[in-house]
């Protein structure tokens, strides 16, 4: 056995080897605490970055999809259609001036005619002998004349002493009368000329002939009535009747443009025929029971496309530019405080716009204020939008009609909708 002061002898030696021990262990639970808080750390921090990746992820997506439209000015001037009605500018019924047989016809039927081209020719032997009857009368009348004269011109020439003045003015009775019987049968002669040029029946214009109401062999007098008939068809008229304030309009066109009038002719075949009119006439007052105007409008027709009396749509060209902006119908909303749309900016962030309608355009609508060019305006996907949130711009499949991206548009809400909720759950 040992005695104290041997065991505190022990003690005392046996006290600094106990000690470094203790502060290797010490040192030892001081790493591992750090490397314990360091990894709890990073978990945090990773658990923190993706718990926000995972919100703004849901938020991205609980964002409503939606369709844009950039607003743009539109030119609202649009061409207008009258009903028109193709007329020729001259129309002649051929009618005979003399009477006898027709001895010849010298057309086709439904043929083109020159201006002064025979057409028929009536019997002209009785008629020429009329004019050499009265060629020969003239003859006639200028040997008495002659005779007159020379006997008249004796008497004057003899002595006052052996001539009576009864005697002279019978000389010059004779004379005169014979000078007016010449004219009388000049005059005789050019009447029979006339009626014999008659027998030939000639076109008055260039332009197409019907048909023969009588033909070779008839006898026809002035009472006969028509032979044939001719039409113009170049150049061509067409008339037809617009508004007092469309007429307006053309009235200020042909102030700034001249007569010259650019029109499309539709024909009834459909087929569209562009075509520049010239001004040809205005009736001179308004319908009072239709408040339209009638005008008339010439054209060529080399290819007689354009037949008389037919109808034709006459399209109008714009008087002048309307440039306005429109919308959607589809985009505008309404509450107690009036029409509004939902704006988009940079951020993808929707707003409330306040804005004034105008007309109504097919399925547009005219917007008079509120708006500018470049704006962005909701048109699909309105259901869920809310005032000043986010929203997810889609963009719209081309050649598609709007209930297609409203469908898509509304079907995507439904699905990040139903996204968010699995989220939340």
């Amino acid at each position: 056995m040992t005695s104290p002061e041997e065991n505190s002898k022990i003690e005392i030696e046996r006290g600094p080897k106990r000690g470094g021990g203790i502060i290797r262990i010490a040192v030892i639970l001081v790493i591992i605490a750090g490397v314990w808080f360091g990894y709890k750390s990073f978990i945090g921090k990773k658990e923190a970055m993706q718990q926000q990746n995972a919100q703004q992820q849901a938020a991205a997506q609980a964002a409503p999809a939606v369709v844009l439209t950039t607003v743009s000015e539109t030119d609202l001037s649009t061409a207008k259609d009258y009903i028109g009605r193709v007329e020729s500018i001259q129309t002649v019924d051929l009618r005979t001036q003399v009477s006898g047989q027709i001895i010849s016809v010298n057309f086709k039927d439904g043929s083109m005619v020159r201006a002064g081209q025979p057409l028929f020719t009536i019997d002209p032997s009785q008629y020429q002998a009329t004019v050499d009857l009265r060629k020969a009368e003239i003859e006639q009348a200028n040997a008495a004349l002659d005779k007159a004269s020379k006997y008249f011109k004796r008497v004057k020439a003899a002595d006052p002493r052996s001539v009576s003045a009864t005697d002279v003015d019978t000389a010059e009775s004779s004379f005169l009368a014979a000078k007016a019987t010449l004219s009388q049968a000049k005059a005789g002669l050019r009447l029979a000329e006339i009626d014999l040029g008659h027998t030939r029946v000639t076109s008055p214009i260039t332009g197409k002939i019907g048909a023969a109401v009588f033909t070779k062999g008839n006898y026809v007098t002035p009472s006969s009535g028509v032979l044939a008939t001719i039409v113009q068809l170049d150049p061509i008229r067409v008339t037809f009747s617009l508004p007092d304030r469309d007429y307006l309009d053309q009235l200020d066109a042909f102030k700034k443009n001249g007569s010259v009038y650019k029109t499309t002719l539709v024909l009834a075949n459909g087929k569209e025929l562009p075509v520049s009119g010239t001004r040809d006439y205005e009736n001179n007052e308004v319908d009072a029971k239709t408040g339209t105007m009638q005008m008339a409008l010439r054209f060529g027709n080399a290819g007689g496309s354009l037949i008389p009396g037919s109808m034709v749509r006459v399209g109008t060209k714009p008087v002048a530019r309307n440039l306005s902006i429109v919308i959607p119908q589809d985009a505008i909303l309404a509450d107690s405080q009036g029409d509004y749309v939902y704006t988009v900016d940079a951020g993808n962030v929707a707003h409330i716009t306040r804005v004034t309608l105008g007309d109504e355009v097919g399925t547009m609508r005219k917007v008079t204020a509120g708006l500018k060019t470049g704006d962005k305006i909701i048109e699909i996907g309105l259901q869920n939008v809310r005032p000043e949130a986010p929203v997810a711009p889609q963009k719209a499949e081309q050649n598609k009609g709007s209930s297609v991206a409203a469908e898509q548009a509304a079907q995507s809400e439904s699905d990040v909708t139903t996204v968010s909720q699995d989220k939340g759950n």
